[in-house]
């Protein structure tokens, strides 16, 4: 009797031996298969951001996350997301935005190292051609428009050219800001050479990087076109009856009008009144201001102006209280002396100047 309860009693033993036996190699395996995911999404999304496919990359940052959240896996995923962005960022034009996202991705604690290095790079070259439009591009584009406007379209069609000359315009980053340079020539053109076009510059939008007037300019119709042409066509004009009021401002016999329309006829259409009258004030004057930023024909950029405050500051001349015009002023008075380069500038030249 004795023994048969001893058997019973081992008997027991092993049976619980082996269920707990096989309860912890289930665990195991469990915890082994969910380490095993971690590591699949993880080094997926590293390939994936080698590779500059953050899309991918964050959804597989994010998959590692689910299966165990840690702050590796969840900064590896936010970095990836802000690149996603400043991709899609780059694709549209919009710099400005593409640089926020690209500072994030760069300084991102814990991120992956990879992608902080690709950050950092695509910063650096986002930033030098975001000061490329606002320094060099931006001053001719908006002497172009604003001499378009004044009916001045030799000067236009110059500072155009000015901007498709640039070493870096052909870059895939200035193809907006090409079209857009090219599409302003091309209406100043054939306004210059005496050709009946169509008026859709729009000279309020002086950053070459804005929406693409080529595009917009599709969208309007034929109503909105003749609208606004009228004001820059009256050459082609002056002896119409047309029955629009605002024609009337360009008519040369408009001496009859009252004095309000004479006050809207030399506001609205100043460039075309110039090229029927001598006597002309209001063309002359923007000429006038656009030739002052200019020397030899080339107009003077924002970033020459800001080396020549760095060269005079070099030399011990304060410039803070120096407009840009004055020291566009200071480099042609030193271009007098033969000094024509940055670097060559001397105090002497500034006693003169002054």
């Amino acid at each position: 009797m004795k023994r048969s309860k001893l058997g019973v009693a081992i008997t027991a033993f092993f049976i619980t031996f082996l269920a707990v036996g096989c309860s912890n190699t289930s665990s195991n395996n469990s915890s082994n298969s969910g380490f095993d995911k971690y590591t699949t999404y993880m080094n997926q999304g590293k390939d994936a951001a080698s590779s500059q496919k953050y899309k991918t990359a964050e959804e597989k940052f994010e998959d590692a996350h689910d299966v165990k959240a840690t702050s590796e896996s969840k900064a590896y995923a936010d970095q990836a997301g802000d690149m996603k962005d400043a991709q899609e960022e780059i694709r549209e034009y919009e710099f400005k935005d593409a640089l926020g996202e690209l500072d994030k991705a760069a300084n991102k604690t814990n991120g992956y190292s990879v992608m902080t290095k690709q950050a950092s790079k695509l910063y650096k070259t986002i930033d030098k051609v975001q000061d490329h439009i606002t320094n060099d591009i931006n001053p001719l584009y908006k002497q172009a428009k604003l001499s378009y406007r004044d009916g001045d379209y030799q000067v236009a069609v110059k500072s155009c050219d000015q901007i498709l000359d640039l070493p870096y315009i052909n870059s895939k980053y200035y193809k907006k800001v090409k079209k857009n340079v090219k599409h302003l020539r091309k209406v100043a053109n054939a306004k210059l050479n005496g050709e009946n076009v169509n008026d859709d510059i729009d000279t309020d939008n002086l950053d070459a990087n804005d929406d693409d007037e080529v595009t917009t300019s599709n969208k309007q119709t034929p109503n909105s076109k003749s609208s606004s042409s009228n004001s820059n066509n009256t050459d082609n004009n002056t002896n119409s009856n047309s029955n629009n009021s605002s024609s009337n401002s360009n008519s040369s016999n408009s001496q009859d009008n009252s004095a309000a329309s004479q006050k809207s006829s030399a506001t609205s259409s100043s460039s075309n009144t110039a090229a029927n009258n001598n006597n002309s004030n209001t063309n002359s004057s923007s000429t006038s201001s656009s030739d002052s930023m200019m020397i030899d024909g080339q107009t003077v950029t924002g970033r020459v102006i800001s080396q020549t405050r760095n060269q005079l500051s070099s030399i011990g001349v304060d410039t803070s209280s120096w407009s840009d015009q004055k020291v566009v002023d200071f480099m042609r008075s030193a271009a007098n002396s033969g000094h024509t380069t940055i670097d060559s500038y001397t105090k002497q030249d500034v006693e003169n100047f002054k």
